[in-house]
């Protein structure tokens, strides 16, 4: 390989380099025809947050003025990966011979390099390939950066086979690891010739390079298949990731659904006025089950960093979710109880309104200390401690407002409207009729006349059912009208008049 020295001072001095995607995921082929696939394809992907020794390049898709041609890719990240980048990936993994993914370090292999960017990169790489059915073999190097034992090499061959099971069994495909790829893994560092690392790419390249067709043609040929066959697109996640994602939206729905079909049983008896007994302990039940239930249901996602902040942010928002329904809830049931104590108490002191000022006094003191107590048990049964929800400022304020409705409830319209009504009642009354009966009795009076004393006058009556006596004095025996009465003589000594008296009520 006569041109690796060429090449290789190319690479590390930053030479012009093409341009070959924009940021849409188009391409930009301003490629000579003499840049052909005879020698094979070699393609270095790097990761944007570490420092590559092989390549100095920040593009999505670029290609290096080599001889034979080398292409370089932007890797995927953890905070995410534009489909330009996707299709970059994509397409170099349909048209390379070798590839090498640059930029793992130490850290990445002990956190678990299945779970880190370079999970996302290879995985794009592998679902490409699978689903475009490329039949070729090719070298897959990974190139750590600092020195790597052999158990670590080979954990790391294992982490890429599984890697490359899960997604074929994705994308239902069933071929095999060892007909598709050789993994090499090298170790690069700064101190370090790249030279090695390079010329075994291009020496597999070259070994298995197929029809002489130009670089141009080639890559206009892999991206179309890429765009029709929509895998750029697909998530960049590793199956095993991709998985646990489901499994916590899953645990999301599935939960928010309990929370919901709980929160529409006590809407239902809420709109009606009333409140749910017992709410404050079922409140607290559900809201412990919910979370346990999310927890227990995605347990293994908590442990794989690429899905543990995602989790804790679905269980951020579940837990949002129920407290904000329990606090709305407790809120809507406080308005309904205060408006029917309210009502109670309005009613027990509008009953006492005709009694005097004391004793209206008195029963507003008592129907306020019945209101309350009433009003005490029933919160009791709402409060949810963990929520900070309790009956005290409730009670309160509670106490402060009956007692200005008790002051206010003498003057108020209910009032005056009951005084009126009470009003009406007495002056609209009709009179009722009486028994009808008729009783008769029999009077007798005697009337004594002694001259030079007046009348002595003795009256005695009888009626059924009781007698009457009545006795009187009177000194009429002179007075000209008396005297008139008898024609003009003095009346006589003794007169008896009996009379008979007739009562009738009708």
């Amino acid at each position: 390989m006569r041109i690796l020295p060429r090449l290789l001072t190319v690479l590390a001095s930053c030479s012009a380099r093409s341009t070959l995607m924009d940021a849409s995921g188009n391409l930009r082929l301003k490629i000579s025809d003499a840049k052909t696939t005879s020698q094979g394809v070699v393609s270095i992907v790097f990761s944007p947050d570490t420092k590559s020794f092989l390549t100095d390049s920040n593009e999505i898709l670029c290609l290096e003025s080599t001889d034979p041609p080398c292409l370089v890719c932007r890797g995927a990240t953890l905070s995410g990966t534009s489909v330009a980048e996707g299709c970059a990936l994509s397409t170099i993994s349909v048209v390379s011979d070798a590839i090498l993914v640059d930029g793992i370090t130490h850290g990445d292999v002990e956190a678990g390099w299945s779970n880190s960017r370079h999970a996302r990169t290879i995985t794009a790489l592998f679902r490409a390939r699978l689903s475009l059915a490329s039949s070729s073999k090719q070298l897959l190097i990974l190139c750590i950066h600092g020195d790597i034992g052999e158990s670590e090499s080979l954990r790391l061959k294992g982490e890429a086979k599984s890697l490359f099971d899960a997604t074929a069994a994705e994308v239902k495909s069933d071929a095999a690891f060892t007909e598709m790829y050789d993994v090499s893994v090298v170790s690069v560092d700064s101190k370090s010739d790249p030279n090695a690392v390079l010329s075994k790419a291009f020496q597999h390249a070259g070994t298995i390079a197929g029809t002489d067709t130009s670089l141009a043609s080639a890559l206009e040929e892999a991206h179309s298949k890429v765009i029709r066959s929509g895998v750029a697109v697909a998530a960049k996640d590793p199956p095993h990731i991709a998985q646990a994602f489901v499994t916590v939206g899953n645990a999301v729905t599935k939960q928010t659904r309990t929370v919901r079909a709980k929160v529409v049983v006590w809407e239902n008896r809420i709109s009606r006025g009333l409140w749910v007994e017992g709410f404050g302990s079922e409140a607290e039940l559900v809201r412990q089950r919910v979370l346990a239930s999310f927890d227990s249901e995605t347990l293994a996602a908590a442990g794989l960093p690429l899905v543990a902040t995602y989790r804790m942010e679905m269980r951020a928002q579940l837990a949002s979710l129920i407290d904000s329904s329990i606090r709305n809830a407790f809120t809507l049931q406080v308005n309904n109880i205060n408006k029917s104590v309210e009502k109670k108490f309005r009613g027990c002191l509008l009953k006492k309104m005709n009694a005097s000022p004391e004793e209206v006094k008195a029963e507003t003191a008592v129907g306020l200390q019945s209101a309350m107590s009433d009003l005490e048990k029933t919160l009791a049964e709402l409060e949810v401690p963990s929520l900070g929800l309790s009956k005290a400022k409730v009670c309160r304020d509670a106490e402060s407002r009956l007692t200005d409705l008790g002051i206010a409830v003498v003057d108020s319209p209910a009032a005056q409207l009951r005084r009126t009504k009470n009003v009406m009642k007495v002056t609209n009354k009709e009179k009722q009729l009486g028994q009808r009966s008729v009783s008769f009795g029999l009077d007798l009076v005697a009337m004594l006349r002694p001259d030079g004393f007046g009348n002595l006058q003795g009256f005695a009556g009888y009626q059924y059912g009781g007698n009457s006596f009545t006795f009187g004095v009177h000194n009429d025996a002179d007075d000209p009208q008396t005297v008139a009465q008898f024609g003009g003589v003095r009346p006589p000594l003794l007169r008896i008049q009996p009379k008979l008296r007739v009562d009738v009520e009708l």
